[in-house]
């Protein structure tokens, strides 16, 4: 049997939150987690539209049904099967997004916000992009152990804050402390780490202080 990879053009779904003009002068991109299709996700973010700040979803290219054959569809950014090939789709799919949005809105700084999967996915992603990243904002999701040098060369110079839940059944404070002390020691890097009472989802509160926070931090 053999294997062969097709370049092929494909049509993959965004939505945009805000607008997108020479007034705009932030930019979020907005990666959801596993299960997720960005018609929903987005919710999360209306509160916060304004004037002068815009958010882009991107879809995750794999959709599937929730449960069986039928009903509710999510999406993820990639399963174990491909996956290095996956990640580079991710990269080109996503530069993708942010040189639209520079071109519509020239003057923006990009900011990134990752929910679970799309954690890892964003902080992946960073090493590659085609614009600068003013900050992060990691919620509830797992810091990539394979972190390549360049993504470690930019981390430390974004402003990381990362969020956990204090009951978060998918990451385990053992889970997060390992994750935490490998970046620390081994990648030299040392991110904003807070916890909030709350299991695998946003606070809203929280969420509205970070972003207006890291909108107005100081670039390193």
């Amino acid at each position: 049997m053999s294997k062969y990879l097709l370049e092929v053009t494909q049509k993959l779904r965004i939505v945009s939150l805000g607008k997108l003009n020479k007034n705009t002068t932030n930019i979020w991109l907005a990666l959801h987690g596993y299960g997720q299709l960005v018609e929903y996700f987005k919710r999360h973010f209306v509160p916060l539209s304004q004037d002068t700040r815009a958010f882009l979803f991107p879809q995750g290219p794999h959709k599937f049904y929730l449960q069986g054959t039928e009903g509710r569809v999510g999406a993820s950014w990639m399963t174990k099967e491909d996956r290095l090939i996956d990640i580079d789709n991710q990269h080109l799919f996503l530069n993708e997004v942010v040189s639209w949005g520079a071109i519509e809105a020239p003057k923006a700084r990009f900011h990134m916000v990752g929910f679970s999967q799309g954690v890892a996915t964003g902080m992946r992603f960073l090493g590659e992009s085609k614009v600068h990243f003013h900050s992060l904002l990691a919620w509830a999701g797992s810091w990539p152990p394979d972190l390549d040098e360049k993504s470690k060369r930019v981390i430390a110079k974004t402003h990381m804050s990362a969020w956990f839940g204090s009951t978060d059944p998918f990451i385990s404070q053992a889970k997060r402390q390992e994750r935490i002390a490998l970046y620390n020691n081994d990648f030299g890097l040392h991110p904003e780490v807070s916890t909030y009472d709350g299991a695998h989802t946003f606070r809203s509160d929280i969420l509205a202080r970070e972003i207006n926070r890291l909108e107005n931090t100081t670039l390193k």
